[in-house]
């Protein structure tokens, strides 16, 4: 299939801004590059690479020593305000997939790209790691990739959690990343594994800690605001099991039940509390699901509405948030009450914009604290 008058812009213009990419990468953190054998970043046939997701900048990281720039699957409900929705649909190669409609229309646009000769970059655990280590992967990516049949590069992504916590508002000084790329499955071999094959030696070579990196590598990474922000990420108290209990303000967090006080060091630790990372602390909280659908949980926010015909986004104002009895209640510039089990498709984008769909209406809220209650309260996949 020839290229479209849109590809041709697009590669003209990722060319073109190479360089500045380059210099505004070097200024987010600092790069290290392997590159095992069979991979070659001038390559000209298409592939799929599939990359742990562990901070927002390395969907810009993973692809930028390619010259030819794949396509990149990613979530449209990132994409549906300007400035971003002219680059990724102007600029970038993004293969959109979008809530409310079909994954054939992704499956089908990869085919089409691939078609061209254009490679495929997929992170397939579908969202940024919160807690540090690689999360939960799709079996039916590993579907999608088999029928493409394209040699598979894998890229383990270390050091960008630590870099840039997707829970934290406050900035990290020495930010910096090692991206390891691996021939992990050439194609050839590739029509010999069944998708329960390709999918064990994907998440193995995609598996990252974040913790025991940094256990090993010791980088210091300081700051003034290490600990806001977590709050939007741990809701269960070690010491008095109180729920929703968190507020943090610049390197120090504390339940407001019991009163324990926590820091997060420069290494990135947290010291004072029983974990002192929040691998261990996810899986300690993730036990009290039944107490959380019991408790309340408030939060104020800004909520939009997202339209799916022409994939845009509209703000319906400020709006303040109460779990409770089974059902979300909201007051403000939007009036309603909606049974959780009514509510779909709840996930969280950036660091917290939780969306969900209810009566096939697409919504996203921008919540202001204890976005991690709300999605487990809607949904314990993630």
């Amino acid at each position: 299939m020839k290229k479209s008058r849109l590809d041709r812009q697009q590669d003209f213009l990722l060319n073109f801004l190479r360089p500045l990419v380059y210099i505004w990468m070097r200024l987010d953190a600092k790069r290290k590059v392997t590159a095992g054998e069979g991979v070659n970043f001038k390559r000209k046939e298409p592939f799929v690479m599939l990359a742990n997701h562990t901070f927002l900048f390395d969907v810009v990281h993973v692809p930028l020593r390619f010259r030819n720039v794949p396509f990149i699957i990613a979530s449209q409900t990132l994409f549906t305000k300007q400035p971003a929705k002219f680059f990724v649909t102007q600029v970038a190669h993004v293969i959109p997939k979008s809530k409310g409609k079909s994954d054939m229309q992704t499956i089908r646009k990869t085919f089409e790209v691939v078609s061209k000769g254009y490679p495929i970059l997929i992170f397939p655990e579908g969202d940024t790691t919160f807690f540090g280590e690689t999360g939960y992967i799709e079996p039916s990516t590993m579907k999608l990739v088999k029928k493409l049949g394209l040699d598979i590069i894998t890229c383990n992504v270390q050091g960008g959690y630590y870099s840039k916590p997707r829970w934290a508002t406050g900035k990290r000084k020495h930010r910096q990343v090692e991206l390891d790329y691996q021939l992990t499955i050439p194609k050839e071999e590739l029509k010999t594994l069944s998708v329960e094959d390709i999918n064990q030696r994907i998440n193995q070579a995609l598996y990252h800690n974040a913790y025991l990196y940094q256990q090993e590598k010791r980088i210091p990474h300081p700051g003034k605001t290490l600990a806001e922000g977590i709050e939007n990420v741990i809701y269960v108290c070690p010491k008095c099991r109180s729920l929703n209990s968190f507020e943090s303000h610049g390197n120090e967090f504390h339940c407001t039940s019991c009163k324990t006080q926590g820091t997060i060091d420069s290494y990135g630790f947290i010291q004072g509390f029983e974990y002192d990372n929040l691998i261990a602390w996810n899986q300690f909280q993730r036990q009290f699901r039944d107490a959380l659908l019991q408790s309340e949980v408030s939060s104020s926010g800004l909520l939009s509405y997202l339209k799916v015909e022409d994939e845009s986004q509209v703000i319906l104002g400020n709006v303040d948030v109460i779990y409770r009895n089974q059902q979300l209640e909201f007051s403000g510039s939007f009036e309603a009450i909606l049974p959780i089990e009514e509510i779909t498709n709840a996930t969280i984008t950036l660091r917290r914009d939780l969306g969900f769909t209810y009566q096939e209406k697409n919504y996203l809220i921008k919540m202001d604290r204890y976005a991690q209650s709300f999605l487990r309260i809607l949904q314990d996949k993630y």
